[in-house]
């Protein structure tokens, strides 16, 4: 899984391969209920 900032824009991406499981203004380091979500998408479970 790559996360990535793409400064020009302004915008986080959370990656897997070609898939895109987050695109959006908040980081996913910092939330890690849009983490969650992003895993989800993957077919991943994020345990706490």
């Amino acid at each position: 899984m790559i996360i990535k900032h793409i400064k020009s824009s302004d915008t986080w991406l959370v990656r897997k391969g070609r898939k895109v499981l987050y695109r959006g203004p908040i980081s996913p380091l910092s939330s890690s209920r849009i983490l969650a979500v992003a895993l989800k998408r993957d077919g991943l479970k994020l345990v706490a």
